[in-house]
């Protein structure tokens, strides 16, 4: 146990209530009083207690998150996250929100944005998403002296204080490692690449995590299995809901004699496993990114050979530790970025996967 406000004011001589007083910044203490206390406590490693700060200081922090609202399964896993880290910063009488705004649509994102700011808040985190201005909302956030973090996707231009997400260039490498391994012993090694051409649906700069995807599984493919022969093919099916379209069943018509392979970069998991669904007697290696109960589903049914997860669960999870931290230190400890490591997910490992990222989440 460390040591504590009645030990230091034993030590010292000197009242309880001083120790408290000056440790806490309540209070009347002399400086010269003051000073000799917090020069011991710092000389003797004192932790203060944060059950106890809280008492003491009575005030609540209020901690807001933004992304889009699609897919709803990826932001139903970030959302459990935040459920988790909140309960946790809620005896510390922190209070966490989290939004979801509805796609493309920029001025509902600065009008919650709005009344967030109007509540009082003391740190935000959110996704840096092409399909929103983000330059209106990151301008409108700094003009109110809040500070921020990016998760799942980053602005290194920004001046967001860390980062807590996946480096994408890698979970394409990854799915091209997987790929090519499990084609060693095949005749023919050609893959179909499918992702979608958002260019129309656009609103602002950004990363397009797609194609460091797509960036990262032809420099894997280059470097390391030149005989295996990509195609690489688009459609502009909306994400949206309601939207349907067979682009994705027809461009896999178009090569199901060719490739012995499918990588699906973009986050149509639906569509796509529905349109495999439809060709019943296809043997394609098949692999996409983030689970959802679908790909759950067909991890089983073996419809689906792999999935590459970037742990959203942990993502929202360690964005709020994050904005605790940064509200905590009042913004004079740096933090740094947070790459969570991409896991390859098969039939066999997806609960050990989840056992892990479950036992991190009670760490």
């Amino acid at each position: 146990m460390g040591l504590t406000q009645k030990e230091i004011a034993k030590q010292l001589g000197v009242s309880y209530m001083s120790v408290s007083r000056a440790l806490n910044g309540t209070g009347y203490v002399s400086e010269s009083l003051k000073m000799r206390i917090l020069a011991y406590a710092k000389e003797n490693g004192y932790e203060p207690h944060r059950a106890s700060q809280v008492l003491v200081r009575n005030t609540t922090h209020r901690l807001a998150l933004f992304s889009s609202s699609l897919p709803q399964y990826f932001w139903d896993e970030i959302e459990k996250g935040v459920q988790v880290a909140a309960q946790q910063l809620k005896a510390f009488n922190y209070e966490t929100t989290y939004h979801r705004i509805p796609e493309q649509d920029t001025q509902a994102y600065l009008e919650v944005l709005e009344q967030e700011l109007e509540k009082g808040l003391d740190a935000i985190g959110l996704v840096y998403q092409r399909k929103y201005d983000m330059q209106s909302i990151l301008e409108r956030i700094e003009r109110a002296h809040v500070p921020y973090v990016t998760f799942n996707v980053d602005s290194q231009t920004s001046n967001r204080r860390t980062f807590i997400g996946c480096d994408y260039r890698s979970g394409g490498r990854l799915a091209a490692d997987f790929i090519a391994r499990t084609l060693q012993l095949s005749a023919k090694k050609e893959v179909l690449v499918l992702l979608c051409d958002e260019e129309g649906q656009l609103q602002g700069r950004g990363p397009d995590i797609n194609k460091l995807r797509l960036d990262g599984f032809l420099s894997f493919m280059e470097e390391n299995f030149p005989s295996v022969t990509t195609h690489t093919e688009y459609f502009s099916t909306k994400l949206q809901v309601g939207y349907q379209d067979n682009q994705i069943l027809e461009l896999i018509k178009q090569y199901q004699d060719q490739v012995q392979a499918i990588y699906m970069i973009s986050a149509f998991n639906t569509d796509f496993l529905h349109a495999l669904e439809c060709l019943p007697n296809h043997d394609f290696v098949t692999i996409l990114h983030d689970l959802d109960n679908s790909a759950i589903r067909h991890l089983k049914t073996r419809l689906l050979s792999a999935v590459i997860d970037q742990s959203p669960t942990l993502q929202g999870y360690y964005t709020v530790m994050a904005l605790e931290r940064i509200v905590e230190s009042k913004g004079k400890n740096a933090i740094a970025d947070l790459k969570l490591e991409h896991n390859l997910v098969l039939s066999e490992n997806r609960h050990l996967i989840e056992g892990l990222i479950a036992a991190k989440l009670m760490q």
